[in-house]
């Protein structure tokens, strides 16, 4: 009986001091804008600058601006094209 609540009372320390070490946090780190992306790079060119990115890259965020360049990281930035609607062609004849 007297070892059972032995056992008991270590399981029920060890579960308390595990749950305070996994409270802790980390300090004075914000690490929310680093991610490891996966490598390599679509495309790139040289004249009039032509700039590819990494492919599932996740972490998308405000466009940055500057000099009559903007810079969007994350999802793929751009104007969303317009859509044209073609509908079929009904003649009558007379």
């Amino acid at each position: 009986m007297r070892m059972a609540l032995t056992i008991v009372g270590v399981a029920v320390l060890f579960l308390v001091v595990a749950g305070v070490v996994l409270a802790q946090s980390g300090g004075g780190y914000d690490l929310s804008w680093y991610t490891v992306d996966n490598g390599g790079y679509t495309f790139s060119s040289g004249g009039d600058y032509t700039l590819g990115g990494t492919v599932g890259q996740p972490d998308a965020g405000a466009a940055m601006t500057g000099g009559g360049y903007t810079l969007v990281g994350g999802f793929w930035g751009g104007e969303a094209g317009g859509y044209r609607v073609y509908l079929p062609l009904v003649l009558k004849n007379r």
